[in-house]
């Protein structure tokens, strides 16, 4: 048996595919410790690891989510975290004496664990990779950030030093890569797919496959009518002129459609509700998509190759970068249609669904890459392969501080 840690993102989106490879890991005899928010216990547990929450890492549930400009700064404000966060993680490992740390590549504290510690490292990427990194490159040269990187940087030296590591910068730390990354899409939707080595695995969506739910129909819906469901994700989601322009969009009878709208919302705010809508706060997602015909989704990249694990075409309406390179992605492969979300109108949306619906093209290349998904192996091959890693690596170099 051995015992692996995971570190990751509080966010759903980042959670949910590893909570697959936990439970296999487990299933296999191995134990695994995650590095948590509170509100992700329970996850955690239900797949079979065990929860771990450090001091200060309590989630707000009423924090706004991140936008770009945030997102960009994380890894400045984690840098400042490290002289208190480093020493922390060391102290819990010594004592659950890990075989090997699986951590998102988003992470600082991790990395410089692994370097102490000796232990192995293995990444993950729940969002798209970007191999040479350009963004950050970008990011530390624009004399804007010079403070930051400086505060950063120092930050680092504290713990290099604490630690008699070779010196580091924050931009150095961010652009090694591990020798095992897990990406979670197949390598054929991965933009410049061609820069990436032998280091870099594409498992493709991490999820298991449920049983399917029959479509709520409502009454208002004809036998025929077109099924469509409606998300934009978990995190930025209450948007009620945006639910309220799709019951615009998909009127009764032709149109059968389930709408999850999450938490943030004031539901009476969508009152009155069609007929041949159901609007829930959410649904079991991978359950549904067996049943639906057009996906209209935020682009979150989890979301968007469970549709396309089904064999169902997309319109796309990102709010964030990331999911703005998904939409661009669907668009480049020809899996759907990426309107304006500033500009758009019922009737556009509805020409957009119905576009996606109709085209003989978008569904021979929907099932193409549905073919590239089911191949990729998977939460299957994932673990195999950290399985594979771990064991490979030479136990004499690990030391505990």
């Amino acid at each position: 048996m051995s015992t692996y840690v995971f570190f990751n993102v509080p966010a759903y989106g980042h959670i949910n595919p590893t909570l697959p490879i936990v439970a296999e890991l487990t299933r296999r005899g191995h134990q695994v410790y995650y590095w948590t928010h509170d509100s992700f216990a329970d996850v955690v547990q239900r797949a079979g690891g065990i929860p771990v929450v450090l001091p200060g890492t309590q989630q707000d549930q009423n924090t706004k989510p991140p936008g770009d400009k945030e997102i960009a700064l994380l890894p400045f404000f984690m840098a400042r975290e490290l002289p208190r966060a480093v020493p922390e993680i060391l102290e819990k490992l010594k004592n659950i004496k890990p075989d090997c740390i699986i951590s998102n590549t988003m992470l600082l504290a991790p990395r410089l664990a692994a370097r102490i510690s000796g232990l192995p490292l293995i990444g993950f990427r729940p969002f798209h990779s970007a191999r040479r990194q350009q963004k950050i490159v970008e990011t530390f040269t624009d004399p804007k950030f010079e403070l930051l990187a400086h505060s950063a940087n120092e930050a680092l030296t504290a713990v290099t030093t604490l630690y008699g590591l070779p010196r580091l910068t924050l931009k150095e730390l961010l652009s090694e890569i591990p020798e095992l990354t897990l990406v979670f899409l197949p390598k054929t939707f991965q933009v410049h797919a061609e820069q990436f080595d032998e280091r870099f695995l594409f498992v493709g969506p991490s999820f298991t496959e449920p049983q399917p739910i029959p479509w709520p129909v409502a009454e208002s819906s004809k036998s025929t009518a077109i099924k469509v469901y409606i998300s934009l994700g978990t995190l930025r989601n209450n948007e009620p002129g945006f639910y309220r322009m799709c019951f615009a969009a998909f009127p009764a009878p032709d149109w059968s459609v389930v709408m999850s709208v999450g938490e943030q919302i004031d539901l009476s705010a969508l009152e009155p509700i069609p007929g041949n809508f159901v609007v829930k706060r959410s649904v079991p997602q991978t359950s549904l998509l067996p049943n639906v015909d057009v996906f209209v989704t935020h682009g979150g990249l989890n979301s968007t190759m469970e549709s396309l694990y089904y064999g169902v075409p997309v319109v796309v309406f990102p709010s964030i970068r990331e999911q703005l390179t998904t939409g661009e992605r669907v668009r480049d492969l020809n899996l759907g249609i990426m309107p304006d979300r500033d500009t758009v109108t019922a009737a556009v949306l509805r020409e957009a669904v119905m576009t996606v619906y109709k085209s003989e093209s978008i569904r021979h290349s929907v099932n193409e890459i549905k073919d590239a998904i089911r191949n990729a192996g998977g939460y299957l091959r994932a673990t195999d392969a950290i399985v594979g890693f771990q064991q490979a690596f030479p136990p004499h170099t690990v030391r505990f501080i």
